[in-house]
């Protein structure tokens, strides 16, 4: 009986285990469908979310804000390009270039000139030993600076700043001036 017994209580083991094994089987099926039941939640918060609810009574509509305004950037530049071939006479702006200057300084007329630019751009030679077109030496740099001053330009507002490009195969002078309207 005891041998009876046992099977029978091994028989009642094997049940139980087979029924745990069954539930381990079914475990990756509970996991997808946990899985998708979720994936169906997450569908339906946005859909929700998505859709503009229902103002309840007595809500007041938002207005939507007013555009910043966006600060006016006031400055202004005038640019000027002058050619090195016939720029200077000697150690002397020519007539030609003071005539383009003056061009430049009427144009800046109601301006109040925060910087002067004079840009040496391409191959000026600088080393100061001639006097030809591409020779840029310190008293033609004094001279267009002489000439900016006599014509309202703060000396202390001028600089002179040289630029190398290789793809410019004149020299030239750029004259730039930048400022704000003047409020007087």
């Amino acid at each position: 009986m005891m041998h009876g017994r046992g099977r029978m209580a091994t028989q009642d083991t094997m049940a139980v285990v087979s029924m745990q094994g069954e539930s381990r089987m079914n475990q990756p099926w509970r996991s997808i469908i946990q899985a998708a039941s979720a994936r169906t939640f997450g569908a339906f918060v946005l859909l929700i979310a998505a859709d503009p609810l229902a103002a309840a009574p007595g809500d007041m509509p938002v207005a939507p804000l007013p555009a910043a305004a966006v600060a006016e950037d006031k400055s202004k530049s005038r640019t000027i390009s002058i050619p090195a071939r016939g720029l200077f006479l000697g150690n002397q702006l020519s007539a030609r270039a003071r005539i383009q200057l003056v061009e430049l300084i009427i144009q800046a007329i109601g301006m109040r000139v925060e910087v002067a630019l004079i840009v040496p751009t391409g191959p000026w030679q600088i080393d100061g030993s001639g006097a030809g077109e591409r020779d840029l030496t310190p008293a033609r740099l004094a001279s267009i600076r002489r000439f900016l001053a006599e014509r309202g330009v703060d000396p202390k507002r001028m600089f002179v700043e040289s630029r190398i490009d290789a793809r410019v195969s004149e020299p030239r002078l750029d004259v730039q001036l930048v400022g704000q309207p003047a409020t007087d």
